[in-house]
């Protein structure tokens, strides 16, 4: 019971720090980072995606071309 009480206290006491040295305006700010962040992160995302589509297309027509209609064959 000790410990919880301590635990209850020294969190109301980390957030008046928090908010008392400007913690809000930290977040925001670190909130705006993340949105910038998140959106090259979605550009990345699509043109992994797009390269990855074109590989596989690649690969399809290179195994047209050798005729090759099972891959996972161990004979060959």
């Amino acid at each position: 019971m000790k410990r919880f009480l301590i635990g209850v206290v020294l969190g109301i006491l980390l957030l008046f720090v928090f908010l008392y040295f400007g913690g809000p305006s930290y977040l925001e700010t670190f909130g705006k980072k993340t949105e910038e962040a998140g959106k090259n992160l979605k550009k990345y995302e699509q043109t992994t995606r797009d390269t990855a589509k074109k590989v596989g297309e690649k690969f399809e027509d290179v195994k047209k071309k050798l005729g090759a209609e099972n891959t996972n064959n161990p004979n060959r």
